[in-house]
């Protein structure tokens, strides 16, 4: 019979490596499992927030990441009309006021290594097929179901994203799974590329976005998605990036652009408010739980911070020797406090304003008052509640900013 490790943590993303990180470096045993052998690629937009920043600090990551990743100060948020508005990051403490643009392929090497540099154990080719509970602990089975292939621990952590069939069978989905849908291309040889990420509203399906995050001065992780089909939604993420990148407004940018390698689409849960984050014997971590930004399906900063919450509560359950659902329900109110009040109201916050009517005004707003550009920021960056949106003078300002 195999060993049994005090905890094996499911998916090497940004949310799992990190929750190893944390809990071998506190003198667990900790198993960390993978589909891919690493390095390996992941699709997505490859922004990072100042939130996502400082946690890789804490995990002593920050040289690496500034080695590998370009710099960004703010955010440019385009109309669908086109009116721009230049947003600069607020620094927040104890947050900083920057963020980076870095592939996923380098991020989630950067933190796996340290995850293993820690003391984790990494094991890659693993798909996880199935996870039961026994009386002393979990077993993580393989696809092939054999015995042999099969991971014991005390407590297992789940960060497998979007991988909806592993967390039907542990029963560890809401009633309805939320999507988003989005899709991504590399490009060199960009113009007009600055120190800021493009989130565009032009020449793409509403509710959703089209985005332009610098890699370098000529280089780009361009794409697009949408949160809702509508009658005028393309059918698939790739087809409304084709649309984006068709449209007049940006073509100058790619007119000596080379696209790099194949479009990659993929899923963004968003239901982390009405989703399970634990089970027995079970933590639920990042996209796994749901938690990825309704409004601007920013997921590395939720993923590393929940990884952190995350190690807090096992570590917690084990200085008690206790790990049944008190101790693991910790967490799970440890990420209410920090979340449940921001997912509740961006969804709200999408509702109401990503749409032609209201999202011109507010960026023209934006550009004209620079309150506004601050609150705006502000919400973007998950530092206000979202309900500011809706204050009085904000309202205001969009409303004086209203489409002609």
């Amino acid at each position: 019979m195999s060993a049994v490790h005090d905890v094996a943590v499911v998916g090497a993303g940004p949310g799992g490596s990190s929750t190893a990180s944390w809990l071998a470096e506190a003198g667990l045993d900790v198993i960390l499992l993978d589909k891919a052998e690493f390095p390996r690629d992941k699709t997505c937009g490859d922004a990072i927030s100042p939130r996502a920043v400082h946690v890789l600090d804490r995990l002593g990551l920050m040289k690496e990441v500034q080695g590998s990743g370009y710099r960004v100060s703010g955010i440019t948020a385009i109309s669908p009309r086109g009116d721009r508005a230049r947003m600069a990051f607020p620094g927040q403490p104890p947050f900083g006021s920057c963020a980076y643009v870095i592939r996923r392929y380098d991020l989630d090497r950067l933190i796996q290594r340290k995850a293993v540099q820690s003391g984790a154990h990494f094991r890659g080719g693993f798909r996880a097929g199935d996870i039961t509970t026994t009386p002393q602990g979990v077993v993580v089975h393989g696809n092939d179901q054999r015995d042999d292939d099969s991971i014991r621990a005390r407590l297992v952590v789940v960060a497998v994203g979007a991988n909806l069939p592993l967390l039907r069978r542990a029963g560890l989905l809401p009633e309805s799974v939320e999507f988003s849908f989005a899709a991504r291309v590399y490009y060199r040889g960009l113009t007009e590329l600055d120190d800021t990420i493009h989130l565009r509203f032009d020449g793409v399906p509403l509710p959703g976005y089209g985005w332009i995050f610098p890699l370098s001065e000529d280089s780009a992780n361009v794409g697009a998605g949408y949160y809702r089909r509508t009658a005028d939604t393309p059918s698939t993420a790739s087809a409304a990036l084709r649309d984006f990148l068709a449209h007049p407004a940006i073509q100058p940018q790619f007119q000596r652009a080379e696209q790099l390698g194949p479009v990659k689409g993929f899923p963004l849960r968003t239901d982390f408010h009405r989703s399970p984050t634990f089970g027995p014997r079970t933590l639920l971590v990042g996209e796994a739980a749901g938690l990825v930004n309704p409004f601007t399906g920013e997921g590395i900063d939720y993923a590393l911070e929940s990884g952190e919450l995350a190690a807090r509560a096992i570590l917690g359950a084990f200085a008690e020797g206790r790990f049944g659902p008190h101790q693991l329900q910790s967490y799970d109110q440890a990420l209410r406090r920090r979340f449940q009040h921001t997912f509740v109201y961006t969804h709200l916050l999408r509702r109401a304003y990503m749409n032609e009517r209201l999202l011109t005004p507010l960026i023209r707003a934006a550009d004209r008052w620079p309150n506004v550009a601050k609150r705006l920021i502000r919400i973007l960056s998950a530092y206000d509640s979202p309900l500011t949106a809706f204050s009085p003078v904000m309202l205001a300002r969009v409303l004086a900013s209203g489409v002609a």
